[in-house]
C-alpha cells in the first residue's frame, strides 16, 4: 500500500490520506490546500505557511497540480538548505565555544562536516532557484527551454520581465545574487572545493570563516587579514544565501496567488488546521491488519 501520511507536528495522532483514513477529531475531513509535501512547515517559519495553503487550495480547485510540481520541489530544497545551514553553524559555534587561551583548537571531523554542509547548502540553494525558474517558464509560458531556464541568464530574466512586468520588477533586486551564487557554485562544483580553514583564537568571523573574494585561490585566500572586510562568518555566509532564497520563493508564491485569483473566487480552506500538518509518502511491504503507528516527530527518539 502506498499512501500520503499526514501528521500534526504538535500531536502524536496520525491519519493516512487517499486510500485509508483514520477519522480523528483534530483532522479536517478533506485536505484542500496541501500541495507542498515532504516538508515540515515549522522548520521554516520564515516562509508564510498560510500562503502555501492558500495557494494549494487554489491550485487543487483549478486542477493545476501538475503545472505546480516544481514549486514543492523548490520548497523541499529550501528545507534541505536550512538543515545543512543549521549543521554548519552549529559546528562553527561548537569549536568557538571550546577554544582555550594558548591552545590550538583541532576538530578534523568537524571541519569535514562543515565543508560538506556549507557546500550542500549552496548547491541546494542553486537547485531550488533552478526549480523556481523551471516553474515560471511553464507558468508564464516563456519560450526558454532546458538550460536556458536559468536566472543567471539575462535573456531569461528579460523574457520573464516582458511576460510579467510586475514579477520582473519584484525580482530585479536578486540579479547580483543570482550571479554571485552561480560564481561560487561553478567554482566549488566544477573546479575546486570549499577550503575549511580553522581559525584558532579570537576572530571577527568565527572559527570557520569563508572568503568574500578570490575563493578560487583556495588556502591562499586566507593570507589576507582574518577580519570582516575579507571574510564572512559561517552564519553570515549562509544567512545571506538562505534569506535571499526564502525572499525569492515568497515573492513568487505571492505573485502566483495574485495571478490565480484574477479568474476565480478564492476557495474556502481551514488554513489554521492544514498549515500544522506535514505530509510524507509511506509504502508498506507487508499485508495484514493495521494495528497502530510509531511516530518520530522531532529529530530524536520515537
Amino acid at each position: 500500500m502506498v499512501a500520503s501520511m499526514l501528521m500534526p507536528l504538535s500531536r502524536s495522532s496520525i491519519h493516512i490520506d487517499n486510500r485509508m483514513i483514520l477519522t480523528l477529531p483534530s483532522f479536517p475531513k478533506q485536505i484542500q490546500g496541501i500541495i507542498f509535501t515532504e516538508v515540515v512547515p515549522k522548520l521554516t517559519p520564515e516562509i508564510d505557511s498560510a500562503s502555501l495553503i492558500r495557494l494549494g487550495s487554489i491550485v487543487r480547485y483549478k486542477h493545476r497540480e501538475k503545472l505546480y510540481e516544481p514549486l514543492p520541489d523548490a520548497f523541499r530544497k529550501i528545507q534541505w538548505v536550512k538543515l545543512m545551514a543549521i549543521e554548519a553553524i552549529s559546528i562553527d559555534e561548537e569549536i568557538t565555544a571550546n577554544m582555550e587561551p594558548n591552545k590550538i583548537a583541532s576538530y578534523p571531523y568537524g571541519q569535514m562536516r562543515h565543508a560538506l554542509s556549507v557546500t550542500g547548502a549552496l548547491f541546494h540553494t542553486k537547485s531550488a532557484v533552478d526549480s523556481i525558474a523551471v516553474f515560471l517558464t511553464d507558468f508564464l509560458k516563456l519560450k526558454a527551454q532546458k538550460g536556458d531556464r536559468d536566472f543567471k541568464k539575462s535573456k531569461f530574466r528579460a523574457e520573464l520581465n516582458t511576460s510579467d512586468p510586475t514579477l520582473g520588477s519584484r525580482l530585479k533586486e536578486f540579479e547580483p545574487w543570482f550571479e554571485y551564487l552561480q560564481e561560487i557554485r561553478d567554482e566549488w562544483i566544477h573546479r575546486s572545493s570549499i577550503r575549511c580553514m580553522l581559525i584558532s583564537g579570537p576572530s571577527q568571523c568565527g572559527a570557520l570563516p569563508i572568503p568574500k573574494k578570490e575563493i578560487e585561490r583556495g588556502l591562499e585566500a586566507f593570507h589576507k587579514p582574518i577580519n570582516s572586510n575579507n571574510f564572512y562568518s559561517t552564519k553570515e555566509f549562509l544567512d545571506y544565501h538562505y534569506s535571499s532564497l526564502v525572499k525569492l520563493f515568497s515573492k513568487v508564491i505571492e505573485r502566483c496567488i495574485e495571478i490565480e485569483l484574477v479568474s476565480i473566487v478564492e476557495p474556502p480552506v481551514d488554513v489554521e488546521v492544514e498549515k500544522s500538518l506535514a505530509a510524507f509518502p509511506v509504502m508498506t511491504t507487508w499485508s495484514g491488519t493495521l494495528v497502530g503507528f510509531r511516530v518520530k516527530i522531532g529529530p530524536l527518539g520515537f
